[in-house]
């Protein structure tokens, strides 16, 4: 019997079932002896050489999809890592039991998973790269999110270095560059994805099947080409034939959104786009736009929410104000014309929150800070609004400097509400290194002329980089 089940370690985590051991660790589950909640403990042999590692990229993450280092615990018999503990099953406890799992469902992993690795990949002052993924590092929790466990394998990437000191991966799934043939850096996890993608549709684990067969395993599934396409450029042995990045996969996946995954009679399943939206001080717009655009594209036939972030809510006072408390008692959320708005949610809320049920997500972040800043590279689009007058433009210089990582995004705008052509000409000029968007003038958000939408549309087509035209709901 193993001797760590029932033990208490750091005076307030009491072991109660071993989850797994893997390389130098052992993980269990634990329960905090007095407020009773559940923990994941990872017990490793040293903090030094791999955990230590892992104690960097931990230590620095903030992401929904990755769990939090919440302690570390040492003495004379070991070292331990406490993380959140995610109730669920992994992906390979899935195949395992289903054979294979069907193609909507994976589509919508795929870019859950990808949403993770591009917050790894854009970390600063360096990517973090994973190395690692399969599909016994994922667990679906609740609402078919995933997460992604399991950090002894990744590491910072270091422009400099030609290789890596260290290979690791695991068999299958790990790219050429993994055995040796060069250094790891974003295109690895690219590979990794591709390959683990590929095990989850088809069933069949990597080792079983040779490169040749690949395509044939593929097209005996409900995949469709355009799919298919991008995971088979995901694991081209030469890196630099793969793509350069995941958000370019992420695009190139959402590009074909409306096309059907399987079948045309089959309902694609993915998860929202989500627009974060902060403002470099109040009143600027920020809750305003986000009932203008979510307005605009749920009149369009797009499941939309709008969620704000902050406590002292403008929505919430809306509610009272349309006697709606009772609708937002009731169902959590509250409507104005069919649109979904969720007041007041606090970051706990947010990540719970079940992506699944809408087509896009405005998230109202209210006034830009450190925090926000660090929240907002999650989301798909980031707008940040700015007034526009003259006598304010060197207080929004001093703010985009002190939060330049954050316009290094792609997809990252800084906003300016109701300005005429010759202001936007003079911010153009003054911010020619960002990428500046600008918002027309609408007193009801709620209620817009014809002018008013075709500019809405505009900011749509703009954002997403696609003809309105091309990207309608069926």
């Amino acid at each position: 019997e193993n001797k760590m089940i029932g033990k208490i370690v750091g005076e307030k985590y009491q072991i109660t079932e071993k989850l797994g051991t893997g390389g130098s660790s052992e993980v269990y589950k634990a329960y905090h002896i007095y407020l009773k909640t559940p923990w994941a403990l990872k017990v490793v042999s040293s903090l030094k050489s791999l955990a230590e590692n892992e104690l960097t990229v931990l230590k620095s993450l903030n992401h929904h999809a990755f769990p939090r280092l919440v302690d570390v615990i040492t003495d004379d018999s070991y070292n331990i890592l406490v993380f959140d503990y995610y109730e669920g099953p992994t992906l390979q406890s899935l195949l395992q039991a289903n054979g294979s799992i069907e193609v909507e469902r994976v589509y919508k992993w795929a870019l859950q998973i990808l949403d993770a690795l591009s917050y790894l990949h854009s970390h600063n002052p360096e990517p973090i790269i994973y190395r690692d993924l399969k599909p016994s590092n994922l667990i679906i929790s609740k609402n078919d999110n995933i997460k992604l466990i399991d950090f002894g394998t990744a590491r910072h990437f270091k422009h400099e270095n030609t290789d890596d000191t260290v290979y690791l991966g695991t068999p299958g799934y790990a790219a050429p560059e993994q055995y040796g043939f060069g250094q790891t850096d974003v295109r690895t996890d690219i590979y990794n994805f591709g390959m683990t993608i590929i095990h989850l549709i088809t069933g069949v684990h990597p080792l079983k099947y040779n490169d040749n067969q690949i395509e044939l395993l593929l097209s005996d599934t409900d995949i469709n080409k355009e799919f298919r396409s991008i995971i088979l450029k995901c694991i081209a042995k030469d890196p630099d034939k793969r793509f350069s990045n995941v958000d370019e996969i992420k695009s190139k996946i959402l590009s074909h959104s409306n096309q059907v995954v399987t079948s045309e009679k089959k309902k694609i399943c993915r998860n929202a786009i989500e627009i974060s939206c902060s403002g470099v001080q109040k009143g600027v717009g920020v809750t305003h736009f986000c009932m203008l655009f979510g307005m605009w594209l749920k009149n369009k036939g797009f499941r939309t929410a709008v969620i704000e972030y902050v406590e002292n809510s403008d929505t919430k006072e809306l509610c009272s104000l349309l006697n709606k408390e009772l609708q937002l008692k009731k169902k959590g959320f509250y409507q104005i014309r069919g649109l979904n708005i969720y007041p007041a949610q606090g970051i706990e809320q947010i990540d719970r929150f079940n992506r699944s049920q809408y087509d896009y997500i405005l998230i109202d972040y209210g006034v830009h800070d450190e925090y926000i800043s660090a929240l907002m590279p999650r989301s798909d689009v980031r707008l940040i609004m700015a007034p526009g007058a003259d006598w304010k433009l060197n207080y929004i210089d001093i703010f985009t400097k002190k939060y330049a990582a954050i316009f290094k995004h792609p997809n990252t705008y800084l906003s300016f509400p109701m300005q005429d052509n010759k202001s936007i000409q003079i911010i153009k000029k003054y911010f020619k290194t960002l990428s500046i968007l600008t918002i027309p003038y609408t007193v009801n958000p709620w209620k817009t002329d014809s002018l008013a939408n075709k500019e809405i549309e505009l900011i749509y087509e703009k954002l997403f980089q696609v003809k309105f035209s091309t990207n309608r709901r069926r």
